[in-house]
């Protein structure tokens, strides 16, 4: 039996006053997923696929992909990443992705595979205006639907447009057999999610960025399910790992509804993109995204009770961030154009919005709000601790002087305004650190990356 995703299509006009336009046709997870696959691209008159995977996911799904579709008359090109780790979503890749896309005529191409596989191939699909397919193989992360890549340019992950898939595909016995660390990924970016809101919500209520309940919704109902079902997630019980990725569905439809990752990335996921950055300059090692954002939450969740729990007794206007110093570069290196544009286009977006910034009578009502949209954060902890994501530092080699330094400087990365930006705004940044991660954390400015 499938488990059916509500997809939003047509014109109807949502309560927030936007149609939200999703290019999903179809999302099949379902034990019989591949089956109508090979059945979705007949109806489409697709006789070509372009099929791209690595040496895991080709003997996860790949092998039965290209046969359904050889049974179905439809001829499978296939590029196969030889890694069975440490690919990236780099330039690279996309390279051999459009070389093949551009070559012998294709009618489009299906991912198989997870994050990487699935942002190298939507990134090319979107520069080459090709359609693709997804088959997801790991319920690891929220990207499957989404209609932006993480791509990782000259060592900075930046989030770029690109095409969502018209059809995912997915099967809950190769989810199942998935390595447990990509499952626990994916819970970890699932709880993310409940950061990822508090910094929109905040955004919206100080600066009047826009925000959409319904939105909203499709990612709050899954990430209630993880924080109760995290056990059950966790020892890999199929139908667990199968509403997983449901919940990890939901977040993708839910970007590609607004056209970014808005409602399930903050200053979490900016986090985990600072750590790319110190991976790709040879600092550290890659680790999985997941695994990272739940890390990185677990103190994040401490940064906004901070700020929106009473650290913060009176608002005032925001004072203006100051300019990348000597401590900054030496983390962030150079720093790349990416990273100065995003600075830029930050501060464009505050100055700008500034007339809106709410009176200093109005923060005890702006707080509640807040405060509400915190009340899941007990059961996030106990769901990231279940999964044994920890809320001290040394997890994934990440020291103390480094988790102090990433919640200083890597709300450079992005353009999104979020907890690090207010409380640097009112300045009180310095004791919110002090807090959050403990005196042991300080002076991040000497030997950083």
């Amino acid at each position: 039996m499938a488990l059916a995703i509500d997809l939003p299509q047509g014109s109807r006009r949502c309560a927030c006053g936007v149609v939200h336009r999703v290019p999903i046709e179809e999302i099949a997870l379902a034990s019989d997923a591949i089956e109508r696959l090979a059945a979705y691209c007949d109806r489409k008159g697709w006789r070509r696929m372009l099929l791209v995977m690595d040496a895991n996911t080709r003997e996860a799904a790949g092998g039965g992909v290209a046969g359904e579709l050889h049974d179905a008359g439809i001829e499978a090109e296939e590029l196969c990443f030889a890694q069975r780790s440490g690919l990236i979503a780099d330039q690279e890749a996309v390279s051999a992705v459009r070389a093949r896309l551009r070559g012998r005529p294709v009618d489009g191409a299906i991912a198989v595979g997870s994050g990487v596989i699935t942002d190298v191939v939507r990134y090319a699909a979107h520069l080459e205006d090709s359609d693709f397919v997804s088959v997801a193989t790991a319920a690891s992360m929220d990207g499957y639907a989404s209609s932006v890549a993480a791509m990782e340019f000259g060592g900075v992950k930046v989030t770029y447009p690109a095409r969502a898939p018209l059809a995912i595909f997915a099967e809950p016995a190769v989810l199942a057999a998935a390595p447990s660390e990509l499952t626990r990924s994916g819970l970890g970016d699932l709880l993310g999610k409940a950061t990822a809101r508090v910094d929109w919500l905040a955004s919206h209520l100080l600066y009047g960025e826009a925000f959409c309940a319904a939105v909203d919704a499709r990612v709050q109902g899954p990430l209630g399910y993880a924080v109760a079902n995290a056990e059950a997630v966790l020892r890999g019980e199929p139908a667990a790992v199968e509403r997983l990725l449901a919940g990890l569905l939901e977040s993708g439809i839910a970007m590609a509804m607004v056209g970014s990752s808005r409602p399930a990335s903050g200053c979490e996921h900016h986090a985990s993109h600072f750590w790319d950055l110190l991976a790709a300059r040879g600092v550290r090692e890659h680790r999985p995204h997941g695994l990272q954002v739940g890390y990185a939450t677990n103190f994040a969740l401490r940064l906004q009770r901070f700020a929106y729990g009473g650290g913060v007794e009176e608002l005032a206007p925001p004072r203006e961030s100051a300019a990348l110093d000597a401590a900054a570069r030496e983390w962030l290196g150079g720093p790349p154009p990416e990273v100065v544009a995003a600075i830029e286009e930050k501060r464009r977006f505050l100055a700008d919005r500034a007339g809106r910034w709410p009176a200093a009578a109005d923060w005890a009502s702006l707080r509640a709000k807040l405060d509400a949209a915190m009340e899941v954060f007990p059961g996030v902890e106990r769901a990231l601790a279940k999964a044994a994501i920890p809320a001290e530092p040394g997890f994934l080699d990440l020291d103390a002087r480094t988790l102090r330094a990433t919640f200083r400087f890597a709300s450079h990365l992005r353009a999104r305004y979020t907890v690090i930006d207010f409380l640097d705004g009112q300045g009180a940044l310095d004791t919110a650190l002090e807090e959050a991660l403990g005196a042991a954390t300080s002076d991040p400015g000497r030997g950083g990356g």
